[in-house]
């Protein structure tokens, strides 16, 4: 079941935070960063909508809500570690695991392949999420500051080329 599935991201920080001196207790754990991402995904819909762009809402969130449920699995990965190891097998392999509905695979896979504007406006949602994050914890006197000028700078790109103006800060 799919409730099973975020039952293990629900307490599952992530890595890149801990990595860059956030304490475990106040690192986002990977249900936290979807739940934000939601709420970005929930923020640009009307934006996007008053563009005149025509695209399914509906699946923009239900990607935003499963595209990390694989970390159940194998674990949020560093993401150095990401580049290193074969990603969509490791992907694959954790879906099949999963045992998803056939419904939510094909979500994930668009997800994974950017194969829609939904998937890139999913991903967009994903990257402002770790970006917003990287501000609040830059506030508490983190240093991350490579995280929030890769997210920012990734995010600002993809807003681009998909025809989305954002705010820098």
């Amino acid at each position: 079941m799919l409730v099973d599935n975020g039952l293990r991201v629900l307490w599952l920080a992530r890595t890149g935070w801990m990595q860059s001196g956030i304490p475990q207790c106040l690192a986002e754990t990977v249900a936290q960063h979807t739940f934000i991402a939601s709420l970005i995904a929930l923020d640009l819909f009307p934006k996007i909508r008053a563009s005149g762009r025509v695209f399914n809402e509906s699946k923009v969130l239900k990607m935003i809500l499963v595209h990390d449920l694989a970390e159940g699995v194998s674990g949020d990965l560093p993401k150095w570690t990401k580049e290193l190891v074969k990603r969509e097998e490791l992907e694959e392999e954790a879906m099949a695991r999963m045992n998803l509905p056939e419904e939510i695979s094909e979500i994930l896979r668009e997800y994974l392949t950017m194969g829609s504007y939904e998937a890139k406006l999913a991903r967009l949602a994903d990257l402002m999420a770790t970006w917003r994050m990287a501000i609040y914890y830059k506030q508490l006197g983190y240093e991350v500051d490579e995280i929030l000028r890769s997210s920012q700078k990734e995010s600002l790109e993809l807003a681009k080329r998909l025809g989305i103006i954002l705010d820098e800060d």
